[in-house]
């Protein structure tokens, strides 16, 4: 009932909208209080409407109106849902914030964002098993795959030495680096259905 009764209201603004752009208008000045009956009625009438406690007619806020005041919402109550979800600390280290944006991933790149793949430590924490690195100094994670373990560096030979000395989180949204990561993910993925 209360939508049905904005809509009428927004129904009547649009039929006055309408009917403005048909008709031609031509304003005047006139001499205030000289005893022009339009000009004192109008200013009558202005008197009155200011003097006023209530407005007659009030309107709700527009469609555009309550889809942004529900979008911050939305995004509000999200961002603390992330902030306090126990799960997820690899992720959040890319993605403090979030955001409406539509991310558009790779199959093997969603791995080193998530890391959720073939990696030992993934599977160690979901089937419980052995999730050591074959190199035998680590935890298989992504961040030592691509960055530490001495089995994949053939694969960083071409990469900067520098990209070995900063964080993963400095480094996963540089499109040379994402490259080289999908690269040897697909190495990775490669060698373990073969063996």
């Amino acid at each position: 009932m209360a939508i049905e009764s904005t809509e009428g209201k927004r129904r009547i603004i649009i039929e006055i909208k309408k009917k403005l752009k048909l008709t031609k208008i031509q304003l005047q000045w006139v001499r205030a209080h000289n005893g022009t009956v339009g000009n004192e009625r109008a200013d009558a009438l202005a008197k009155l409407a200011a003097s006023k406690d209530k407005i007659d007619t009030e309107f709700g806020p527009s469609e555009a109106q309550v889809r942004y005041r529900d979008k911050v919402l939305l995004a509000t109550k999200w961002q603390e849902r992330w902030n306090n979800l126990a799960k997820g600390s690899w992720t959040k280290k890319f993605f403090k914030e979030v955001k409406f944006n539509r991310l558009y991933c790779h199959f093997y790149y969603n791995q080193v964002l998530t890391s959720h793949g073939v990696f030992g430590a993934h599977h160690q924490s979901l089937y419980g098993k052995e999730g050591g690195c074959p190199c035998g100094e680590q935890l298989e994670t992504i961040d030592h795959i691509l960055l530490k373990c001495k089995i994949w560096g053939k694969e960083r030979d071409d990469w900067p030495k520098c990209w070995l000395q900063k964080d993963i989180s400095d480094l996963v949204f540089y499109s040379p680096f994402k490259k080289g990561a999908i690269d040897n993910l697909k190495k990775l993925m490669s060698s373990r259905l073969t063996s």
